[in-house]
């Protein structure tokens, strides 16, 4: 009882929580490594503000942005541009603000045709303003080019990006360019890296793409993915530069023999990388894609790892399996956490043991429109939150669509898609919660498929 004293006096401290509800709130620093259950090529940009968020969602462009890293999924959505027809497919969106003005940098390609690199331009102050246009990046040639990037040196940008020397699929690269506008490279690419390392030739055609910078003092460092992004083996390798060097030189980069980033026996197929710092600037962190199960190719999740360092060149730990916690980026505020066997379960759900859960209990069931699981947080005072729920689908082998959720209180409902994946995953919303004791309701939208859930989480606003 003390034990359960001490937290609910915590919670009760807390301007968002008033109280010790049925479904045995605790107030939590960490997290859970997967913070969107579908996607992948996973991009931040961050201002002063914001963090934008955008992935390949395949026909269109879209953003979200949050205050909060941890929050981007579930931030405020925002399509900038849908793809017309003459376009087949969009790969790996990018966001930057060059010379003030909003770019994004993606592949595309036509019909019958491979991907090149195109750049949309929005000259407003907000990017989720209406105004953007679609240009081409000039001075690039002809063959197949993915995963442009940007780098920056004192006065000077560089482009890199992900081509193939020829005109054949024999090999993925990373080229270089220099830049002299942020939609124009000049002189020929140089190239900075290649496939040649047994870790980087496991499939075929040999693959070096997806080329992402970060600085750390005086020396650069370009993360890249390597190996086949439809199996395990993809992982993340590292070039490192001084920076007083020239980088369109060839010899001015050191590439490590081992990647820095890759599988385990939980984690399957971790790469394409982006960066983001913590809200108060002290911490650097990953954020990546992964398999949602062994082998399922190009079904994935986005993950957030931090990052450290060692002498000015990046260092990562592990992928964390995804009943490992790690603790919130520095300036995120703690979160409310509720186990889903203390909730009340209506209908056939029942209570089971599984240790590869966080909380190791989870509410099974859900094949039934009548099966409720309901979840009772008392909150101190009405807030807009982020709701999220961790849960997962047993039969994720035979399923080829996602499963859908309703999320409902007295005055919401949501409808959130639930991915295949052997992984506890989350899915997420914004919802207005009022003050007290109050319910928030989990059902399968049609039944039909067994779900497993481990736990809600909830993030009031901040200020509220």
């Amino acid at each position: 009882m003390r034990k359960n004293g001490i937290i609910c006096a915590l919670i009760l401290a807390t301007p968002f929580v008033g109280g010790c509800g049925t479904s045995h709130e605790t107030l939590v620093d960490d997290f859970t490594a997967i913070i969107d259950n579908d996607g992948a090529d996973p991009w931040i940009f961050q201002d002063e503000k914001y963090y934008y968020y955008t992935k390949t969602t395949g026909n269109n462009l879209t953003l979200w942005r949050s205050e909060n890293l941890t929050e981007v999924a579930a931030g405020e959505k925002k399509v900038i541009w849908e793809m017309p027809a003459e376009f087949e497919s969009i790969w790996a969106p990018e966001l930057h603000q060059l010379d003030g003005t909003w770019v994004v940098y993606f592949a595309a390609n036509h019909p019958s045709e491979t991907h090149r690199m195109y750049v949309l331009v929005n000259e407003n102050q907000d990017p989720y303003s209406d105004d953007w246009q679609l240009e081409e990046i000039k001075g690039l040639d002809d063959k197949f080019a993915i995963d442009g990037t940007v780098l920056e040196l004192d006065e000077q940008r560089y482009f890199l990006w992900s081509g193939w020397e020829g005109y054949e699929n024999i090999a993925q690269n990373i080229y270089i360019a220099e830049m002299i506008s942020p939609t124009e490279v000049i002189g020929e690419k140089q190239l900075i890296s290649t496939p040649e390392y047994e870790w980087e030739m496991r499939q075929t055609p040999l693959i070096n793409e997806a080329p992402q910078v970060i600085i750390k003092e005086d020396t650069v460092n370009v993360v890249y993915s390597a190996s086949g992004s439809w199996d395990n083996d993809y992982a993340l390798g590292l070039l490192t530069m001084d920076r007083q060097d020239d980088p369109l030189d060839t010899r001015s980069w050191t590439k490590e023999s081992e990647p820095i980033f890759q599988q385990t026996e939980t984690v399957f197929g971790p790469g394409h990388n982006g960066f983001a710092k913590s809200k108060d600037g002290t911490e650097d962190w990953l954020i990546f894609h992964a398999a949602r199960w062994d082998h399922s190719g190009w079904q994935r999740s986005i993950r957030l790892q931090p990052i450290k360092w060692e002498e000015n060149k990046l260092k990562l730990e592990v992928p964390l399996a995804d009943n490992e916690t790690q603790k919130l980026p520095s300036g995120e505020a703690k979160r409310i956490r509720m186990t889903a066997s203390d909730a009340l379960l209506e209908g056939d759900l029942v209570t089971v043991t599984d240790e590869e859960a966080l909380m190791k209990k989870v509410v099974q069931g859900f094949e039934s429109i009548e099966d409720r699981l309901v979840f009772q947080p008392t909150m101190g005072q009405a807030s807009e939150a982020t709701v999220i729920v961790y849960l997962k689908t047993q039969d994720y082998l035979s399923l080829n669509e996602p499963v859908y959720v309703q999320l409902k209180t007295d005055d919401d409902s949501q409808r959130l898609a639930v991915y295949p994946s052997q992984y506890y995953q989350p899915i997420q919303t914004t919802m207005n919660l009022k003050a007290g004791t109050i319910k928030i309701e989990v059902s399968s939208e049609i039944g039909v498929d067994t779900l497993s859930v481990d736990r809600m989480e909830i993030i009031p606003k901040e200020g509220e």
